[in-house]
């Protein structure tokens, strides 16, 4: 997940990409899933049109102790959207508050303890049998390279506990083209055994560029496809789903703010700039803010999510579905594209 997306919700010209989507692909049904921290406004919205399966509520936090702590609980969220007809499933991170970030020690401190990592998927499974939870969505990441086989022992025995109480396990993956990865996060993670034994396999396609980078394409479809198809070549496709992008970046001073569709709409209205499209099919503008400093905006909006979808049904259609990050902020549209081209 975008780390500054993560700390914020918690505290003109067209070019397009043409694709030719076939009849057989364009009938294809996907699984909807999101992420969330519980807003209810876009719950109403994505069930008013059926364009959503599953939740994973991001409210628990891995500790060193092998325990959990949670955040923002609201267990009348999770029966309002059981009664939805929805699955409910708890994502677990190792994200420190205290670091600002997704903790490698701590990760590396369970995995090498085995202790602790017994410990830990007792506690886990524990907490997701007694919260009436349907599974859990395991958002471990920046994990160690050196840790990828203690990580596939972790997920391997977290799956096998929680299948014994009938319980699902998903899980959030980096974006990769081949194996090992090109950086130690990506490293850590081992497509084919961890696919082999978890339920939901989500690949996080998406900061393609953020700030470690210049101006440029949350997620562009050619990029995504590559990630797809390697994931395809190592991963049963029915358990694959394609991380989609609700959100977009805002570049200055060699940095990238995160932004929701509220924020674009405010800078817009302030700025008024010139909107054009980039290949990838993402909106984009510049604008010069008071103090005179120039600034880039890539974000999503109808068409560029269009733009993703018409990629999945062309070369991807026999993947489970998507995995959206994050429910709170976005245009009420993306919902209605969602149940237009994907339903």
């Amino acid at each position: 997940m975008p780390l500054k997306l993560f700390n914020r919700l918690l505290c003109g010209g067209l070019v397009l990409i043409p694709l030719v989507v076939s009849a057989s692909a364009s009938s294809a049904h996907y699984q909807v899933s999101a992420w969330t921290f519980g807003d209810r406004t876009s719950l109403d919205w994505a069930t008013a049109q059926g364009a959503i399966d599953e939740v994973n509520v991001d409210w628990y936090l891995s500790l060193p102790n092998a325990g959990l702590q949670g955040s923002d609980e609201d267990p009348s969220y999770v029966v309002l959207a059981h009664g939805k007809g929805l699955k409910v499933l708890a994502t677990v991170s190792n994200y420190s508050v205290t670091l600002d970030d997704f903790d490698s020690a701590l990760a590396h401190l369970i995995l090498n303890t085995p202790k602790l990592r017994d410990r830990h998927v007792a506690n886990i499974c524990r907490m997701c049998v007694r919260k009436g939870f349907d599974g859990i969505d395991l958002d471990w990441e920046s994990v160690l390279r050196a840790d990828r086989s203690r990580f596939t022992q972790f997920v391997r025995a977290l799956a096998s506990a929680l299948h014994k109480h009938h319980k699902l396990l998903s899980i959030a993956v980096s974006a990769k083209t081949s194996e090992p990865g090109d950086w130690f996060g990506a490293q850590s993670e081992d497509y084919a055994k961890i696919g082999a034994v978890v339920d939901e396999f989500k690949v996080m396609t998406y900061d393609y560029s953020g700030s470690w980078s210049g101006p440029g394409p949350i997620a562009p479809p050619d990029w995504t496809d590559a990630v797809l198809t390697f994931a395809e070549s190592v991963v049963p496709s029915a358990k694959i789903m394609m991380g989609v992008p609700f959100y977009g970046y805002d570049w200055h001073d060699q940095t990238a703010d995160s932004l929701v569709w509220a924020d674009v709409q405010l800078l817009i209205a302030e700025y008024t700039p010139s909107i054009i499209r980039d290949t990838s099919g993402e909106a984009t503008f510049n604008y010069t803010d008071g103090s005179g400093t120039p600034h880039t905006v890539f974000f999503q909006d109808r068409q560029a999510i269009a733009t993703k979808f018409d990629m999945l049904l062309a070369l991807h259609p026999k993947i489970r579905g998507i995995a959206i990050w994050v429910m709170g902020g976005e245009s009420a549209e993306f919902w209605d594209e969602i149940a237009g081209k994907l339903r």
